[in-house]
């Protein structure tokens, strides 16, 4: 790890122009995020995709100087590495910090409907993610119920409000791969759920 943020090799293939695969990029993710106000905070994307995804061209979309992606539009993929430190190394106004930094104010607003403000990472994203931990252990919390995920373990994510709890003395250190998906509201998704059980029970 360096101040610049949290270094990830990545191995990227392609094509010739004879169409055999190719190793078209082996380095350092370039495209790295450090917090410049919680330590141990940070994030690198090693790769993204549009919503019509492009095997012919050789574009780095995450490459040097690029600019850092923060959430998929409707079937735009990211795959981010984020380290989370321990909670108590986070500032007391650690929810305007973290959702200023990563500019998810509106899905820290989004996120909080349900929570009634018990962990400052609460947000909520047009999105479905894969969450696999890496190194350490994370808690995953969301309206209604927690689960504590360590090496190996898997979360999936389907646009619901969650937090990320570091309650251990080292970072966690996550994958996650991000899939933009239509937008729908907690209010529309309660409603059709409604509507699915009261046809049911007329069944």
């Amino acid at each position: 790890m360096t101040d610049k943020g949290p270094q990830v090799r990545r191995v990227v293939t392609g094509h010739d122009d004879a169409g055999r695969a190719v190793i078209l990029i082996d380095d350092l993710a370039p495209n790295t995020f450090r917090s410049p106000s919680i330590p141990g905070f940070g994030a690198a994307v090693a790769w993204m995709s549009d919503a019509r995804v492009n095997h012919v061209t050789d574009h780095d979309p995450v490459g040097q100087d690029s600019p850092t992606p923060g959430f998929p539009g409707v079937g735009e993929t990211i795959i981010r590495i984020a380290e989370f430190p321990p909670d108590k190394n986070y500032p007391v106004d650690a929810q305007e910090k973290i959702f200023d930094e990563i500019d998810g104010k509106e899905e820290a607003a989004d996120g909080s409907k349900h929570s009634a403000g018990k962990h400052f990472w609460f947000h909520r994203t047009e999105s479905l993610d894969y969450a696999i931990v890496l190194e350490g252990e994370i808690t995953l919390l969301v309206d209604e119920g927690e689960a504590t995920l360590r090496a190996g373990d898997v979360a999936v994510q389907r646009a619901t409000s969650h937090a990320w709890s570091n309650r251990t003395d080292r970072i966690a250190r996550i994958a996650f791969v991000l899939i933009g998906t239509e937008p729908i509201s907690t209010d529309e998704i309660a409603r059709h759920r409604s509507a699915s059980t009261a046809s049911s029970n007329r069944k």
